[in-house]
């Protein structure tokens, strides 16, 4: 069987690299990627949520770009925004406009999530009338900062595109993507830290978190999605004339691109989705702080550690393969219902693929090490059980397990009985040397118990030179099926000593007789013994009468088979037998029939591949 610390090793390396020294090692960033792909799965099993009302987002879309397909000349002419609004780029004073609409309308801050680095394509005159329109809410006008990794000649360069306008802090629109090119993240504390320190103060924080800066934590914040492009509160930038009264009071506005033409499209769990609506989740997130989190380093060292003491507690105790598959397939359950729960509830992610793999590694090695014992305990078992019951018999047993092979209990039941033993063996066993006398014993035994098998019976037990066996328990073919079957191997026995006696007689050796008892009749089958030790057998009266009938064939040497008028009753015109009258047998309260066995009538059904019997 596996040795112990084998499994536990299987079971304890994803616990050990699912901890945060492991996170960046090729081990750690793989388990990284399973719980990625895990959390895409729980979006899309939890499904769309209704979006909160702020922030709202002020959208650059298609209709906007493609006004003059929608609005007349003279429409357009009656309004100095729709008359400025084209296709892209946009004056940047047509979107300080946009913004400071917002902000006259009560907006508690506006953010752009359009990079103003580079100065306008419309002139100078053109950033200056942007500047101006925003000045009066400076503070509350938040601009993007762009973040670029640009590797040359094997040197990693950071450059930060900072904007052009004195207005409010800008903000950074980088966001945290997975291998799969999934937004999954704003950076947190540790990630600004590391990667702007090179760089004039001041550092722009994230964009999401210039909404609440005191939300900003040392690990990133995971993107709580509402649900796919859409979701979230929207107005058409053209349509920001016509917007309900009150729509933009103490609420966050969000102003970006949301047209695919335009690009600047992420992937996220619901599909793709633009820059512009990724960056109001993670504003989203921050102010009703539902942002996914990860457990910290501690706890989840702490979890990692309990999870993996309760695994190897559990799955050391069951005794089977079985058992440890179905602790492992709970375990995982277990791990997937708890994570699943918390991100749900607590939008708390835990290291999924380390809580699965556990159990699945240690428990599926540990079964695969009972499973090899197992398989050979079988073997074995099979190799021992050949040598007492029929093949067809243990073929039934072994797909069909019941009580009566492993409960001590009996059931009532019905079945032939056959007792063999040797006659006047005692002198002879006493002449020989216990080496030869094992030997001759064996190969008795073994043309006994050949013809006991091939005819499907079950036997018993040898008691020194005896031999008892049953057809028809623990399973009966039925009556007639079973004493035929009987009767066959009894003479199939008889037959088999006289080629045992023919191959003594060439050793200068004694031949050997036996006496052999039939009889049918109702028994109590089962197991006897102790809690340590269980023995099928069969007792009752009946099996008295067979042993009875073996002894009285002492009285008649010429007829080594005696079989009752029971067991006679059931094969009518079957048998060829010589009657010896009714015998008193000590234990059996009348008289029994008793009738010597010499062979079988020529047309008596012989037995076929299923043993069930076939006319000759």
């Amino acid at each position: 069987m596996t040795r112990p610390r084998v499994w536990w090793l299987a079971l304890a390396v994803p616990l050990v690299v699912a901890l945060p020294a492991f996170r960046f090692t090729p081990p750690g960033a793989a388990l990284a990627r399973l719980d990625g792909q895990a959390r895409g799965q729980f979006f899309r099993w939890r499904g769309p949520r209704t979006a909160p009302a702020d922030p709202l987002i002020l959208a650059i879309d298609g209709e906007s770009l493609r006004l003059a397909d929608l609005l007349g000349t003279d429409e357009r002419q009656a309004s100095p925004l729709w008359r400025r609004m084209g296709p892209w780029p946009w004056p940047r004073a047509l979107q300080a406009e946009l913004a400071a609409t917002a902000l006259r309308g009560g907006a508690r801050r506006v953010m752009i999530n359009i990079e103003y680095s580079q100065p306008s394509r419309y002139g100078p005159a053109d950033d200056a009338a942007a500047q101006a329109l925003l000045t009066p809410w400076r503070q509350r006008v938040h601009l993007a900062t762009g973040y670029a990794l640009e590797r040359r000649q094997g040197l990693e360069q950071i450059k930060l595109r900072r904007p052009l306008l004195a207005l409010g802090p800008s903000g950074l629109t980088t966001l945290l993507q997975s291998e799969a090119g999934v937004a999954e993240a704003v950076p947190g504390r540790r990630w600004w830290r590391e990667q702007l320190a090179g760089f004039a103060l001041p550092h722009p924080l994230p964009m999401a978190f210039l909404a609440r800066p005191d939300a900003l934590e040392e690990e990133p914040l995971g993107l709580n999605y509402r649900g796919p492009a859409g979701t979230l509160p929207s107005l058409s930038a053209w349509r920001i004339q016509q917007a309900p009264t009150g729509i933009w009071k103490n609420r966050t506005v969000v102003i970006g691109a949301t047209a695919p033409e335009l690009g600047d499209q992420l992937e996220t769990p619901f599909g793709a989705m633009s820059g512009s609506e990724v960056l109001a989740t993670a504003v989203g997130n921050v102010l009703a702080e539902d942002g996914l989190r990860s457990a910290s380093g501690p706890a989840t060292g702490l979890l990692l550690l309990l999870w993996g003491g309760g695994a190897l507690t559990l799955l050391a105790r069951p005794s089977s393969a079985l058992g440890t598959v179905a602790v492992a397939v709970a375990l995982m359950a277990a791990g997937l219902g708890l994570t699943y729960g918390l991100w749900l509830w607590a939008q708390l992610d835990l290291p999924l693929a380390a809580l699965l793999l556990a159990p699945l590694l240690g428990g599926g090695l540990r079964a695969a090490g009972q499973a090899r014992q197992e398989l050979r305990e079988r073997a074995y078992l099979h190799q021992v059980l050949s040598h007492r019951i029929s093949p067809t018999l243990l073929h039934d047993i072994l797909r069909n397990p019941a009580p009566i092979w492993n409960q001590a209990a009996g059931v009532r039941c019905r079945c032939v009985l056959l007792f063999s033993d040797l006659v006047d063996f005692t002198p002879l066993s006493a002449s020989l040397e216990p080496a030869e006398l094992f030997d001759l014993l064996n190969r008795y035994f073994e043309v006994m118990a050949a013809a006991v098998l091939s005819e499907q019976g079950l036997l018993d037990k040898f008691i020194g030179d005896a031999v008892m066996a049953e057809f028809g328990v623990p399973r009966s073919r039925g009556d007639q099926i079973e004493a035929r079957a009987a009767v066959r191997a009894a003479l199939a026995m008889q037959r088999g000593l006289q080629t045992l006696n023919r191959a003594l007689a060439e050793k200068n050796r004694p031949p050997l007789r036996h006496g052999i008892g039939l009889h049918v009749g109702e028994v109590i089958a089962g197991n006897l013994g102790s809690s340590q030790r269980l023995e099928f057998t069969v007792v009752g009266a009946s099996v008295n009468v067979a042993s009875r009938l073996e002894g009285l064939t002492r009285r008649y040497p010429q007829h080594p088979i005696l079989i009752s008028g029971d067991l006679l009753a059931l094969l009518p015109g079957e048998l060829v037998v010589e009657p010896l009258g009714p015998h008193p047998l000590k234990g059996w309260p009348d008289p029994l029939r008793v009738f010597a066995l010499q062979g079988l009538e020529p047309e008596a059904p012989v037995a076929d591949e299923s043993g069930a019997g076939a006319p000759l």
